[in-house]
């Protein structure tokens, strides 16, 4: 399985790369299982993401997976790239890069149609099934990891007619991989994201976290990883969890269903939102916000120390 590292300055047109003693640092907003062909509350808060990211200024937008409800796309000539992608996220600020990673129902369809689009698209970037992007913030610098999660998750791989290409995907490869690239990395800042939680109070799914707890719980304490940002459940959530270091945001939540804070919690709420994050030298701030550009919930996260 080939992957590729692209660097911050290498993206064509890409301008997300803070100078030193810029006090805006980096911005984007990140979401979830968002493609439901306009309906649902994707129109609304698509609105309400691009008023909200002018307001932040954001550099680029991650988008965490269930790209396309609810069996993904079959090409890159899909009616659903207009329907769900291209006639609904308008804005001009959200014409900046955009960094995916597939989810569950991605997977019902064909991946690599959604990786072939971005030789097609200006913004959307997919450039392999897992890839790593850097930043610089002043003096120091912010590594993203996005990973393809759907692989790892056991029960799918007894569903073979639900997921025809899952078989394809090297698991192990990945994770050498994450190993590799999170063990070499110096940045002062390591974000992940992928589409499945680790951690959950989702009605749904919340109960299913167990392979994810498995491979990367460990990985992601032990890397150094400041915060995991990821989808699948249909709410938003905040969860620091007991013995890690490192942070979980769940944000699924353009179409929601109920979800139980656990022991672990810090914020939960099951209504239509999105998250915003802004990281500086010496701080990453993570917002959930909903439709009308409410916010609901703020937290401030100082770096991790070597």
């Amino acid at each position: 399985m080939g992957h590729k590292i692209w660097w911050g300055l290498a993206l064509a047109g890409m301008a997300c790369v803070a100078q030193a003693g810029d006090e805006k640092g980096i911005s984007f907003v990140a979401f979830g299982d968002w493609g439901w062909n306009g309906h649902e509350n994707q129109k609304a808060l698509a609105l309400a993401i691009g008023d909200e990211a002018d307001a932040i200024d954001i550099d680029f937008v991650v988008s965490l997976g269930d790209n396309f409800q609810v069996n993904g796309v079959r090409s890159v000539q899909d009616p659903l790239w207009r329907l769900s992608f291209e006639d609904v996220y308008t804005a001009s600020v959200l014409e900046r890069n955009w960094y995916p990673v597939l989810g569950n129902h991605d997977y019902h369809g064909s991946p690599q149609a959604e990786i072939d689009y971005t030789s097609i698209s200006r913004r959307w970037n997919l450039p392999s099934h897992w890839y790593a992007v850097k930043q610089k913030i002043g003096k120091d610098e912010l590594e993203m990891f996005f990973l393809d999660t759907p692989p790892f998750q056991s029960k799918y791989w007894a569903k073979k007619l639900a997921y025809p290409e899952l078989s394809k995907q090297d698991t192990a490869a990945q994770l050498r991989w994450v190993d590799s690239a999170m063990s070499a990395s110096k940045a002062k800042w390591k974000l992940v994201f992928g589409h499945h939680p680790l951690w959950s109070g989702g009605s749904k799914h919340g109960k299913e976290t167990g392979d994810m707890q498995r491979l990367f719980a460990e990985r992601f304490e032990k890397y150094g990883i400041t915060a995991y940002f990821s989808g699948h459940d249909h709410h938003m959530e905040h969860i620091a969890p007991k013995g890690y270091h490192f942070q979980q945001f769940v944000d699924g939540a353009h179409s929601v269903r109920p979800a139980t804070p656990g022991p672990d919690t810090r914020f939960c709420k099951s209504v239509p939102g999105f998250a915003t994050v802004q990281v500086r030298e010496d701080s990453l701030v993570v917002r959930f916000v909903d439709a009308k550009r409410h916010q609901l919930y703020r937290t401030a996260i100082a770096p991790r120390q070597p």
